[in-house]
């Protein structure tokens, strides 16, 4: 059996880091590429606090022998048989507990094992325990496999499978023989998930604990590929014994949960859970039969720690049948978890690529499977995730991974499905309250971060001057209004030493660039919780300014480090108003960003009057204060093409509050945030708004500043009221059934 593509030479490092380079990218620009956990608090407060887990891809497939793969692939629908008839017979009959093959002790005090699942299939009219399933398999350096872990409650990985494949062949020269195509797959398990119920049509979400979930990724790409919403424990509410999806829409009625979350979080309410990542009630709901779970809750007993070394030896008794992989678990090993201990025998070693120089390293293959009513069929590839040294190959260091080619003349899986009828949802519509309240943050920290980013550049990139009084200037002082800070102190300098304005310059980047950074790491993670919104290209550039951010950290006064996120700022922007679908939580998004860009016309007006008044001031520093106002709020090039005369008060306040024809000005935010509020139907807000833009116009050289400061406050009060009333859950059920498909509709 070969190994590694024909098509990639091992020997060639220079190919194989370049391709390493490009996948790297791709993985990056789908958001696999980095996974944003490392940011202590997310826009709104909510904390994020997992270390960031990059996933890297080998540029060297693992390829299997169309031979070869017909054996795992009985091996595999076997096993699964065994495990849904082992899941049947302990929550059902319990004949094994009753011919003394399972210790009754050893079953009743394993925390895998769910009372409420007892009887289930009679009482909940359960149609199987088993909708997917995971396998990690070891191949012997002597050609044989064992099974070294059974997924059965919540199998990870099959997202990650179709977006590796979807990025290696864009990257890879494919030989002679084609991979087989992995292309039914996303079929298979809709079908597998449709047949979980009766009812006709139904609605099927996948509920994810969010980005804190390791496998978040592999969540939210599934669930996009599928067309199903992803959503979490607060997404969901049980009312009158059924489950409901918060859309901003009305409560939307839910048929089948393809939970991402383990049985023992599922339900709050249930005894012996842990954490409150799950739905309260969704076990009574279940239990009325209104929504059915794949997999069945209860399916994580089969990974429960004390009894996975005997289901190989009660699932033959049960079923009279040997089965063809072996498990031979780390957890059940005596002694050491390297893989070579725990086979018995020495684990196949396969070239990898790592730190650029080529090694042979042992691999743990993940195959996956799904039940229909057709029956189970395997898929024709999966994950390998390479072992290091000292990694339990039940879970090795998720950082390096191979794609694995099933070749032959079959390109389809053999089994192939009819998809059942399954709802046609406007997801522009139908969308969950939490997703549109992340892009209410997304847009106001891109909008903040924008606005910091400019004027920090502003005052790092000034030019020298002959002659400082000492004092913070304009410039810092704007800085500090827009990162919501105490202007720096600047005692501490002496202003007669010929660098001592650049030192304070200094200082008063350093002292913003924690806000820069805060509000770049808010964008990020809650672009990551409603990745599914976003296009690939903006994945990429959300992925760059991981590295950005990291670079602005080392020198927070770097010019080029600013300009460059002031790009991907302004790429983001493009993106966001060119390339996501117009819909109720675009329009949240927006009507954040424009509030935020008002805002900043507001300060920006404020800080121009107060330069222009200020009597201690000389001429030249007036002018500097004044073009630095500009050049924050990005209108400098603006105003010199407008007005050739140097910069008057009265000219800038009609460029940054009146102008509608300057998209950064006041009036153009508040007209924007008027037409997102008419788009969203919210008439409170409407009226008011229009009477701060009337506010805004009046507004001139000898009007009292403190009306600028009113205007700030009432917008504040209006994004306030607009969270804490739209961006809520209707208090009753309404139901909003999703169209079907028309069988005689023409694509």
């Amino acid at each position: 059996m070969s190994t590694t593509s024909d098509a990639v030479d091992p020997t060639d490092l220079g190919e194989l880091v370049r391709r390493q380079g490009a996948i790297d990218r791709l993985l990056m620009a789908e958001g696999a590429g980095h996974i944003v956990h490392d940011l202590p608090v997310r826009s709104d407060g909510r904390s994020v606090g997992i270390a960031s887990r990059p996933w890297r891809l080998d540029p060297m497939p693992y390829v299997i022998s169309a031979d070869e793969f017909t054996w795992i692939e009985g091996a595999v629908t076997r096993r699964m048989q065994m495990l849904e008839s082992l899941l049947d017979d302990l929550y059902g009959e319990r004949r094994l507990v009753a011919d003394g093959l399972v210790d009754p002790a050893v079953l009743w005090g394993s925390p895998g094992y769910r009372l409420s699942a007892v009887g289930a299939v009679a009482r909940r009219h359960q149609r199987r325990w088993l909708s997917t399933y995971a396998v990690d398999i070891v191949r012997t350096a002597d050609g044989v496999w064992f099974a070294i872990a059974d997924h059965t409650d919540t199998p990870a990985g099959l997202g990650y499978t179709l977006l590796d494949r979807s990025v290696l062949t864009q990257v890879a020269d494919i030989g002679d023989e084609l991979p087989r195509s992995l292309d039914a797959s996303l079929a298979m398990v809709r079908r597998a998930l449709v047949d979980t119920t009766t009812v006709d049509g139904p609605r099927v979400v996948m509920l994810t604990s969010g980005i804190d979930h390791p496998a978040y990724v592999d969540h939210s790409y599934m669930a996009t590929q599928l067309g199903f919403n992803v959503v979490e424990g607060p997404d969901l509410v049980v009312r009158e014994s059924q489950l409901w999806l918060q859309t901003l829409g009305g409560l939307e009625r839910i048929d089948v949960l393809h939970r991402r979350i383990v049985d023992r979080q599922l339900d709050p309410l249930e005894t012996n859970t842990f954490g409150a990542a799950g739905i309260p009630g969704v076990l009574l709901a279940d239990d009325a039969g209104t929504v059915t779970m794949a997999n069945a809750h209860g399916t994580g007993l089969i990974e429960a720690p004390a009894l996975v070394g005997a289901w190989d030896r009660v699932g033959e008794a049960l079923t009279g049948d040997e089965p063809w992989l072996h498990l031979r678990s780390p957890r059940v090993a005596a002694g050491s978890t390297r893989i070579d201990d725990v086979l018995g025998r020495p684990a196949e070693r396969i070239p990898c690529l790592v730190d650029g120089q080529v090694v042979d390293q042992p691999i743990v293959l993940r195959f996956h499977a799904v039940a229909t009513d057709e029956g189970i069929a395997v898929i024709p590839g999966g994950n390998g995730r390479i072992i290091e040294p000292h990694d339990d190959p039940t879970l090795p260091t998720p950082s390096r991974v191979k794609d694995i080619w099933v070749l032959g003349d079959t390109i389809a899986p053999s089994l192939v499905v009819d998809v059942r009828s399954a709802p046609q949802v406007d997801f522009i519509t139908s969308v969950p309250t939490r997703a549109a309240h992340s892009l209410y943050w997304l847009g106001r920290a891109s909008e903040r971060a924008e606005a910091v980013a400019r004027s920090m550049r502003v005052i790092a990139a000034a030019a020298p001057v002959a002659a400082w009084d000492g004092r913070a200037t304009p410039a810092m002082q704007l800085l500090a209004a827009l990162t919501g800070s105490d202007v720096p102190d600047t005692a501490a300098v002496d202003p007669a030493m010929p660098a001592a304005l650049t030192d304070a310059r200094r200082k008063a980047v350093v002292a913003a660039s924690e806000s820069l950074e805060f509000h770049i790491g808010s964008m990020l993670a809650e672009s990551a919780s409603v990745r599914e919104f976003l296009s690939t290209t903006t994945g990429r550039v959300l992925g760059e300014m991981v590295d950005s951010r990291d670079r602005l950290v080392a020198r927070p006064d770097d010019v080029d480090a600013l300009d460059t996120i002031l790009y991907q700022l302004s790429a983001f922007a493009g993106l966001w108003s060119e390339s996501v679908v117009r819909g109720p939580a675009w329009y949240y998004g927006d009507f954040a960003k424009r509030y935020e860009r008002a805002l900043v016309a507001v300060t920006s007006a404020s800080m121009a009057v107060r330069i222009q008044v200020d009597t201690t001031l000389a001429d030249d520093a007036r002018r500097r204060g004044l073009e630095a106002v500009l050049a924050s709020n990005d209108s400098l090039v603006a105003y010199r093409r407008r007005h050739r005369s140097d910069v008057e008060l009265d000219a800038i306040l009609a460029l940054i509050l009146h102008d509608q024809r300057n998209p950064r000005s006041g009036a153009a935010s508040v007209a924007g945030m008027v037409r997102n509020a008419e788009a969203i139907g919210w008439t409170a807000g409407i009226e008011r708004l229009e009477s701060l833009g009337d506010d805004l116009a009046g507004f001139a050289v000898g009007t009292p500043p403190a009306t600028l400061e009113r205007i700030a406050s009432a917008l504040h009060d209006l994004a306030v009221e607009l969270t804490s009333t739209r961006l809520v859950a209707p208090p009753h059920p309404t139901l909003v059934r999703s169209r079907l498909v028309d069988p005689g509709a023409v694509a």
